[in-house]
């Protein structure tokens, strides 16, 4: 089971004024645009497991113990799910797809993290670049329009793709026309702090389902750990860089330490450790990012491919985990949370 406590939501509130006079940014805005950043990867992130998962369930034999129930363990949300399915309810590919694309009272699905993040844009558009709401808002159009029509795999699967492609595109709009001072670097914080954490997710989950039923599915584990480089889109590069046939050492090594990759993890932590150089007062979330590559660095993670190593590698990724908690909490505590009564003596 995925570890839970990275599953974060912004709180919705309008912070007052940051202390710092020269980092030119509200802690308002920093709030939102930090969040913007969450909200688009993971719709990315979401569209993409959905479309893998089906493609990969239709990739091997019908009697093998895999189906929906993976995904809601890769976002944490196993109790929230049979909370509105029912304790019994079938993991169906019908229930779980729903859940996470368009049940409105799961907050992290699809078309609620849209409309998230279309509210954060609303809320400071004037800071960001003058069409900026339309870009943000053409996809949360799209995935609410296309996804309540896929009826079918097929189109559910064209869905998917057309709101993966919205969301990248956002990002190299952003690149492209944001000015890259404060407000760019949390926006990057929270891509890559979210990005990292569905990374780590998705490792655990696959492989525990790999080693679980290891005698069922080891004449398709290489299917399995492919499965694994697509949900991170990662595939094409782990074949062009690795020249190595599809195994699970490799394929480890590669996700959590080629800095090459842009969905590695250390390339996830060094992105949020520069963003975090860039902004006054990092020390508390720069050193809990240090901490977590230190940790990365210290440990041989293609060892912990190995079936007896199940335990050691579901424990180091529960880690990984804690660790971007703590980066997230120091994020708060130090751009986001400011009391109330500074708000007033500034106001």
């Amino acid at each position: 089971m995925a570890p839970q406590q990275s599953q974060y939501h912004d709180s919705g509130h309008a912070p007052p004024l940051t202390e710092e006079a020269d980092s030119n940014i509200l802690s308002r805005v920093a709030e939102r645009v930090y969040w913007l950043g969450r909200y688009i990867e993971r719709t990315d992130a979401t569209a993409r497991l959905i479309a893998v998962n089906g493609n990969l369930l239709m990739d091997l034999p019908a009697r093998l113990p895999l189906g929906w129930w993976p995904l809601v363990n890769i976002i944490g949300s196993e109790e929230l799910f049979q909370e509105l399915y029912g304790p019994h309810a079938e993991a169906s590919e019908r229930n779980v797809c729903r859940f996470m694309s368009t049940d409105t009272r799961n907050p992290g699905c699809i078309v609620n993290s849209l409309a998230r993040a279309r509210e954060n844009m609303r809320n400071i558009r004037e800071t960001m670049p003058e069409v900026a709401f339309e870009y943000v808002n053409d996809p949360c159009l799209y995935a609410r329009n296309a996804l309540q029509g896929a009826t079918s795999r097929s189109r559910r699967s064209k869905a998917l793709d057309g709101i993966s492609r919205r969301a990248q595109q956002l990002e190299g709009f952003f690149s492209q026309n944001m000015l890259h001072d404060a407000s760019w670097e949390l926006l990057r914080l929270g891509n890559h702090i979210e990005r990292a954490d569905m990374t780590t997710r998705i490792i655990d989950v696959r492989s525990a389902d790999l080693f679980v039923t290891r005698s069922d599915l080891e004449p398709f584990e290489h299917i399995q750990w492919r499965s694994i480089l697509r949900s991170t889109y990662a595939m094409q590069a782990y074949m062009s860089s690795m020249r190595e046939p599809v195994a699970a050492p490799l394929v480890l090594q590669f996700l959590f330490k080629d800095e090459r990759l842009p969905r590695s993890y250390l390339r996830c932590l060094h992105a949020v450790r520069r963003s975090l150089l860039s902004l006054p007062r990092h020390e508390e979330a720069l050193r809990h990012c240090n901490r977590a590559i230190d940790m990365l660095n210290a440990t041989n993670v293609s060892d912990l491919g190995a079936m007896h190593k199940a335990d050691d590698l579901h424990q180091f990724i529960d880690a990984c985990q804690v660790r971007l908690g703590e980066m997230h909490d120091a994020i708060a505590a130090t751009y986001f949370d400011f009391p109330v009564a500074t708000s007033s003596a500034k106001s």
